[in-house]
């Protein structure tokens, strides 16, 4: 098992999905859960993501047979997150699954820093865990490539102009960083002709204009 920590916005689920992309023999089932999400959610969550045949079974028991067999068909990683929302029963399950499966089972629970406390708590976690992995906000040295990758807009902005737009805003973190990217592909479309359209997208920053 594998906790993932970090604050709110930093990329945590995108890191996860990133290195998975990487690995496609290691398919990944994303789980797919509401609120405070029961063990019957987590049997919904894994027929829909393991692409079972046929209705959710009402047997618990053979929902969770039929869960083991196609986990064990193929290399599997489990991603959860907003893990610290489950409940004792929820994570049991979980505990279930991944002690009834001999070849290994990889399980990526993914919290933020507000949530960090419940999965160091739990006990089932504490002899299964084999890393926790903090993802932090962007060094200032980063921001300029970062922004460059995430949308090629960006190349045509200064890495004075980026390290500007980072630290009056995204400060390192990436889902700001998408919502200025947002707001720029909206004043580059209405304007498409203007040159100055970072200054106008840094004016909005500084005056508070982006939520």
């Amino acid at each position: 098992m594998l906790c993932v920590t970090g604050t709110s916005g930093v990329g945590k689920t995108f890191a996860a999905r990133a290195v998975l992309a990487g690995h496609p023999a290691h398919r990944a089932c994303m789980l797919t859960l509401p609120s405070r999400p029961t063990p019957a959610d987590l049997r919904t969550a894994f027929h829909d993501a393991l692409h079972l045949p046929g209705p959710l079974p009402e047997d618990p028991g053979v929902c969770d047979a039929a869960v083991l067999h196609a986990l064990a068909a193929r290399p599997r990683t489990v991603v959860v997150d907003e893990a610290h929302q489950l409940s004792s029963a929820s994570f049991e399950c979980l505990r279930y699954l991944y002690d009834s499966l001999p070849g290994g089972l990889c399980i990526v629970l993914i919290v933020g820093e507000d949530g960090e406390t419940v999965l160091r708590e739990t006990r089932m976690l504490k002899t299964r865990t084999a890393t926790w992995c903090e993802i932090r906000p962007l060094d200032e040295d980063l921001v300029a490539l970062a922004a460059r990758r995430l949308h090629p807009l960006w190349q045509q902005a200064s890495c004075a102009q980026l390290r500007r737009l980072d630290g009056h805003f995204a400060r390192g973190r990436l889902r700001r960083w998408a919502l200025l990217t947002h707001h720029a592909r909206r004043i580059r479309s209405a304007t498409p002709a203007c040159r100055g359209w970072i200054e106008q997208l840094a004016a909005r920053v500084d005056d508070g204009g982006i939520g």
